[in-house]
C-alpha cells in the first residue's frame, strides 16, 4: 500500500503519461512528494525519470494525467507559474555561470523568481529587494556549507563544490518543493556523504520535500523515505528503502544490474 501523503501539502502525480510520437516514455505513473520528506524515483537509464521531471516542471506536456503542488493543478501551468508556487528543480548537467562568483550564482536563485516575468525589475531592484536577496543567498550558503567560497569563481572550484553550489541556488530560491536530477554525479564517496547530510539539514530545517533521481543507490538509500520504481516508463514497485532492495521485482529490473 501507498504511503500517505499530507494532505494536499506537495507535489502529487496522477495517471502521467508522455507520448513522443509513437513512443510512450511515462506509462501511468503516480507518485507523491510530500513536504519533510526525501522521496526517491529510480530506474534503469531511459526509464522516463527526467521525462517525469520535465512534465512535472512544465518543459514538457504531459499527454494524459494530472501534476498538482499543494492542491493547485498545475498540469498545463507555465514553468515560471509553477516556480512561482515554490517548485524549483536542478539539472544532470550543472548551468553555472562559470567567470562569475559561487555568490552571484547563488543570489540568482532568489534574484529570477523574484523578478518573475518582469524583466525591468532585474535592471532597476528596490533596495528590499536587494537585501531579500542578500540574506537568501547567506543563508543558502551557509546550511550548504560554502559560505567560505562565496568570492570564488565557480571555475575554480571542484565537481562537489558545485554541486553544492547548484544546490544552494535552488535553495536560494525559497522552494518548498524540489526536484534534484542526479545530484551527486561526479562526486567521491566523502563528497557525496557531505551532499546527503545538506539534503537531510535541508528537509530537516525548512520541512521542503525532495524528489530524488539517482544513480548512487549508497545515497538513496541513506536519505530517501520512500522510494518510487519504474521501468520502461511504468511503474513496478513503490516502498520503503528496505522493502526497494528486498524486491524481487527491483532486483531483477534494476537493483541487480548496479549492484
Amino acid at each position: 500500500m501507498p504511503e500517505p501523503a499530507g494532505r494536499g501539502a506537495g507535489l502529487a502525480v496522477r495517471g502521467l503519461t508522455v507520448r513522443f510520437g509513437g513512443a510512450v516514455a511515462v506509462d501511468g505513473l503516480d507518485l507523491d512528494v510530500p513536504r519533510g520528506r526525501i522521496t526517491g524515483l529510480i530506474g534503469p537509464n531511459g526509464a522516463g525519470k527526467t521525462t517525469t521531471f520535465n512534465a512535472c516542471t512544465g518543459l514538457t506536456r504531459p499527454s494524459e494525467g494530472m501534476v498538482s503542488l499543494d492542491g493547485h493543478d498545475i498540469t498545463v501551468a507555465p514553468p515560471q507559474q509553477r516556480a512561482r508556487l515554490g517548485l524549483g528543480r536542478t539539472f544532470q548537467r550543472m548551468k553555472l555561470f562559470e567567470s562569475s562568483s559561487v555568490g552571484t550564482n547563488v543570489a540568482l536563485g532568489r534574484e529570477a523568481l523574484m523578478a518573475g516575468g518582469n524583466p525591468w525589475r532585474h535592471l532597476r531592484q528596490p533596495r528590499r529587494d536587494r537585501r531579500a536577496i542578500a540574506a537568501a543567498a547567506a543563508e543558502a550558503l551557509a546550511l550548504c556549507g560554502i559560505s567560505p567560497l562565496a568570492d570564488v569563481p565557480v571555475a575554480d572550484l571542484s565537481t562537489g563544490q558545485r554541486r553544492l553550489v547548484e544546490l544552494a541556488r535552488v535553495v536560494a530560491g525559497g522552494f518548498s518543493l524540489l526536484l534534484l536530477d542526479e545530484p551527486s554525479s561526479g562526486l567521491d564517496v566523502s563528497e557525496t556523504d557531505d551532499f546527503g547530510r545538506v539534503l537531510e539539514q535541508l528537509v530537516g530545517e525548512r520541512g521542503v520535500g525532495i524528489l530524488l533521481v539517482e544513480h548512487d543507490m549508497r545515497l538513496v538509500m541513506s536519505v530517501c523515505a520512500w522510494l518510487h520504481v519504474i521501468d520502461f516508463g511504468r511503474p513496478i514497485f513503490q516502498g520503503t528503502a528496505e522493502e526497494t532492495q528486498g524486491s524481487a521485482t527491483v532486483q531483477a529490473a534494476y537493483l541487480g544490474a548496479v549492484a
